[in-house]
């Protein structure tokens, strides 16, 4: 078995553990198990650059445009979750045309044998071996010369893993400024936006670093509404935020006052104009280039509905653009539920209900949880005495947050299955302590990293 067959079959596996093994046992749990499977599939991350790419001879073909291959050295640049899979796909399609480059992931994560060299950095704050890999990473683009060709293969995670501080500015600033946007509660677009004023590697820093080469950008979209500046904070794209942008954002979220001084005065030197905004569209630069979406949920999306489909539910999405709070998202989710398994609504039974997107979880505890489970902790409460329902809340990438697991699932029982064994499931969410909820009534999801990562799926199973 290769190391692409290896994470592939990783990637698809999900397991149903702990506490109540009545929960394992019923049909709607392996129903919901098959279905995120097929969507996981779906985005393998070098099936995703396959179906996009390929090469003739000394011509690469990408979204119906040519790229000529010689006369110059192919350096490759793949960072983020999904890159070792995204790397071994295109040194497969280039054949030996590949000059250098780099592949960066999460540390932990599995890569398949690669003639490029692969580094592990930190996720999702960034480390020492995060600034190491910006390092090398702006080393080669400085290298890079007319009639050269670097592709940039990015996927979600890559903006912790590249990590370039700004002058004035060390690793230890940026490390706390994005610990307090996380427990902020920020999107990852508001993070990103800030991140994109402090570093330099993020916010079109690709064409930057490399003005004389060309450059191509593929993208596995892991943003709401694949918004591909988002994407680990837009190395090949226009930045359409500003450094006042920045700030507002840094109020918004009430931690200005809290950010490294170094972090407050570059951003307020950048507000007053005293230093040169990120490139924006227009910008000459960016001629040289373009950024294109490989895959995204809406792929897993589709999988998803026809594996529900196929094992007899009623199957239609709900949204592909789900944010906000996650226990406040699972109290919505799980009114919509509740709604099914009495009257039938929006679908006949069975049926299955698919949310997408990526919500956000406003750190006020200690404990240990997820954006994922506490989605399904807060769905909990609206579930309690139906029969016949289940709602499934995965990360597609493996990991929520700092659970351990990739996500959890709820039933009728979920609730007073806690209240029975002594808990307060509402403490435990005031606490962010979701995981412990889980390990005392089961229901968690485990994958390991799947090596893609394309936002979290919440299915809602009635019978």
């Amino acid at each position: 078995m290769t190391g692409v067959d290896q994470m592939e079959k990783q990637m698809i596996r999900i397991a149903l553990e702990g506490g109540r093994p009545e929960l394992a046992r019923r049909g709607l749990a392996a129903a919901a198990l098959r279905m995120l499977e097929s969507g996981l599939r779906a985005v393998d991350p070098g099936e995703a650059v396959r179906r996009s790419v390929r090469r003739e001879g000394a011509s690469l073909w990408v979204g119906g445009r040519e790229y000529r291959l010689e006369g110059g050295r192919v350096l490759l640049l793949a960072v983020g979750k999904a890159a070792g899979g995204m790397a071994a796909a295109l040194e497969e399609i280039l054949d030996g045309w590949i000059g250098g480059g780099l592949v960066t992931v999460p540390a932990g994560t599995a890569a398949p044998p690669l003639s490029l060299p692969v580094r592990e950095a930190g996720h999702p704050l960034p480390d020492e071996a995060s600034r190491a890999c910006g390092e090398e990473a702006a080393r080669l683009l400085r290298g890079a010369r007319s009639g050269d060709l670097v592709l940039v293969a990015l996927s979600g995670g890559a903006s912790a893993l590249w990590s370039l501080p700004a002058e004035g500015l060390g690793l230890t600033d940026l490390r706390e400024t994005t610990r307090l946007l996380l427990e902020s509660g920020a999107a990852i677009e508001e993070i990103n936006a800030v991140r994109k004023h402090l570093e330099l590697l993020k916010g079109g820093g690709v064409p930057l670093l490399a003005p004389s080469a060309r450059f191509l950008g593929l993208i596995l979209s892991d943003v709401v509404g694949d918004r591909l500046e988002a994407v680990g904070s837009g190395p090949t794209m226009p930045d359409p935020s500003r450094f006042a942008d920045a700030w507002r954002i840094l109020e918004r979220r009430r931690i200005l006052d809290r950010i490294p001084a170094a972090v407050r005065a570059r951003l307020a030197a950048g507000r007053a104009g005293k230093l040169p905004e990120t490139p924006k569209a227009g910008h000459p630069l960016f001629a040289r280039g373009e950024t294109l979406c490989v895959g995204s949920a809406q792929e897993a999306i589709a999988a998803i509905l026809r594996s529900a489909q196929a094992q007899g539910f009623a199957a239609a999405c709900l949204t592909s653009t789900l944010q906000g709070e996650a226990s406040q998202a699972g109290l919505v989710l799980g009114n919509i539920l509740r709604e099914e398994a009495l009257h039938g609504r929006p679908l006949p039974r069975p049926s299955a209900l698919l949310a997408a997107g990526e919500t956000t979880v406003r750190i006020a505890g200690k404990g240990r949880g997820g954006r994922n489970l506490e989605l399904a902790l807060g769905a909990a409460s609206r579930l309690v005495g139906l029969e016949g329902v289940l709602l499934a809340s995965l990360a597609s990438d493996g990991v929520d947050g700092s659970s351990g697991v990739g996500g959890a699932v709820v039933d009728g029982e979920s609730w007073k299955s806690a209240e029975a064994a002594g808990l307060d499931p509402d403490g435990l969410l005031a606490a962010n302590n979701s995981l412990a909820f889980f390990q005392a009534v089961g229901g968690l999801l485990r994958t390991g990293p799947t090596g893609t990562n394309v936002n979290d799926f919440s299915l809602l199973l009635a019978e």
